[in-house]
C-alpha cells in the first residue's frame, strides 16, 4: 500500500473545508447572524442594507415626532390658557360697564385687565427648550415687546413646520400676530390699552368696542387651539404608523440577515463531525510503516 502525495493532499483539502464549515457554522451560532459579509450572501445583504436605511429614516421621524408632540403640548396648553383669560377679560369688561358702576369697582376692573393683559403677552412669549413658539420663524427673540408704550411684533408671519412623516408635517412654531392681530387694525394688545382707558372712564360705548375686540381674539384663539388640537391628532397617528413601519423593517431584516439557530446548530454539529472524521482518516492513513512505501 502506498500513500501518495495526491491522496495527501486530497485528505488535507477535506480537513480545510471542514474546518471552514464548522467555523462559519459556530459563528453563526454564537453571533446569531447568518449573514455578516456580502459574500455570505449578497441579494440578502442588499437588503438587509435597505432596511437599515429604512429603519434608520424611521427613528429620525420617530425623534421629530417626539419633539412635535411635546412643542404641541405646550403650544395647546398657552392657548387654552388664553382662551380662559379672554373669557376673564369680557366679563371682567362687562361687568364694568353702565352708568350704575361706581369708580372703585372700574378701578378693581382696569387693574384686573391689565394684569390678563400682561398675561397674554406671556402667554405669547412663551419658549420651548429656548426657542419661542408665537413668532414665526423668529425664534430667537420674544415676539410681542412694548416699545416707547406701542405694542410691537417682532416675529414674522412664516409659521415652522417639521416632517414627522413621509407626506405627514406639523407646525412647531405659530404666527403670533395672527393670533392677536388677525384682520383687525390694532393688535389686543393696543385694543387692552384702549379698553382700560374707556373702562377707567366710564365709557360704556368704548367699553362695548373693546369687548367686541376681545370676542375676535377669542375666536382667533380657539381657531388656532384646534388647528393645533389637530396636528396633536395627527402625531399620534403618525407614530402609531411608524412603529408599525419600524417592526415590519425590523422583522424583514431579521429574516434576511440572521441564522435560524436550530438549522445553524445542526450544521456546525456535522461540520465538526466531518472535521474529526476528516482528521482521523488522515492520521489512520499516515501510521503506514516504510515498508508499505516500499512495496
Amino acid at each position: 500500500m502506498r500513500m501518495t502525495f495526491s491522496a495527501i493532499q486530497g485528505s488535507l483539502d477535506a480537513i480545510n473545508l471542514a474546518a471552514a464549515q464548522f467555523a462559519k457554522a459556530q459563528q453563526q451560532v454564537s453571533s446569531g447572524k447568518r449573514v455578516k459579509a456580502p459574500s455570505d450572501d449578497p441579494t440578502a445583504m442588499q437588503r438587509a442594507i435597505q432596511d437599515k436605511s429604512e429603519i434608520g429614516t424611521l427613528d429620525a421621524y420617530s425623534r421629530a415626532s417626539d419633539t412635535a408632540a411635546s412643542r404641541l403640548a405646550v403650544i395647546d396648553t398657552v392657548l387654552g390658557t388664553m382662551v380662559d383669560q379672554l373669557i376673564d377679560a369680557t366679563a371682567a369688561a362687562t361687568g364694568a360697564r353702565g352708568s350704575t358702576v361706581d369708580p372703585a369697582s372700574r378701578s378693581a376692573a382696569v387693574v384686573k385687565l391689565a394684569g390678563i393683559r400682561d398675561a397674554l403677552v406671556g402667554g405669547l412669549n412663551s419658549q420651548f427648550r429656548g426657542t419661542y413658539l408665537f413668532g414665526g420663524s423668529e425664534v430667537q427673540s420674544p415676539p410681542y415687546v412694548s416699545v416707547a408704550g406701542v405694542w410691537t411684533y417682532q416675529g414674522d408671519t412664516s409659521p415652522v413646520s417639521a416632517d414627522i412623516g413621509r407626506n405627514r408635517s406639523v407646525t412647531l412654531a405659530l404666527d403670533g400676530q395672527a393670533i392677536a392681530k388677525g384682520s383687525d387694525a390694532a393688535d389686543l394688545f393696543a385694543e387692552f390699552d384702549a379698553l382700560l382707558t374707556a373702562v377707567q372712564a366710564g365709557d360704556s360705548t368704548a367699553i362695548g368696542t373693546g369687548i367686541d375686540a376681545l370676542t375676535r381674539a377669542f375666536n382667533r384663539t380657539v381657531q388656532a387651539q384646534s388647528q393645533v388640537g389637530a396636528d396633536e391628532r395627527s402625531v399620534d397617528d403618525g407614530q402609531a404608523q411608524l412603529v408599525t413601519l419600524r417592526l415590519a423593517g425590523v422583522a424583514r431584516l431579521s429574516k434576511d440577515e440572521d441564522a435560524n439557530m436550530a438549522e445553524a446548530m445542526t450544521k456546525m454539529g456535522q461540520a465538526q463531525i466531518a472535521y474529526q472524521s476528516a482528521l482521523a482518516a488522515v492520521g489512520k492513513a499516515n501510521q503506514s510503516s516504510l515498508l508499505d512505501y516500499l512495496r
